[in-house]
């Protein structure tokens, strides 16, 4: 027999797992979230690059919908919904732009 909180998970995780872009829903409404620098891969597999600006790319993740910022080195500097992630960027082409 599975508590509350097991049958609490088996519940998210299913609803997540019939429409995942709701993380992406989510993600979109919570703006820009906490980010610790991470190399990644780039993104060939889930990501699709939005824009690209001096070696910096925007991202979207097409399962999830989730957006994130990636440094020339593929850092991932920022992540969160697509509308903060859009509005982060500008900026960022707006200080390349003043050079």
């Amino acid at each position: 027999m599975l508590g509350i909180s097991e049958q609490l998970a088996i519940s998210v995780l299913t609803r997540i797992a019939q429409d995942p872009q709701m993380i992406g829903r989510l993600v979109e409404q919570m703006g820009s979230m906490p980010n610790l620098p991470t190399k990644t891969m780039g993104g060939p597999v889930f990501w699709t690059s939005v824009a690209d600006i001096n070696g910096w790319k925007l991202q979207r993740n097409w399962v999830l919908g989730n957006c994130r910022i990636l440094d020339p080195n593929d850092v991932r500097r920022a992540w969160g919904g697509e509308t903060a992630m859009l509005k982060a960027f500008e900026h960022l082409e707006q200080s390349f732009n003043k050079e």
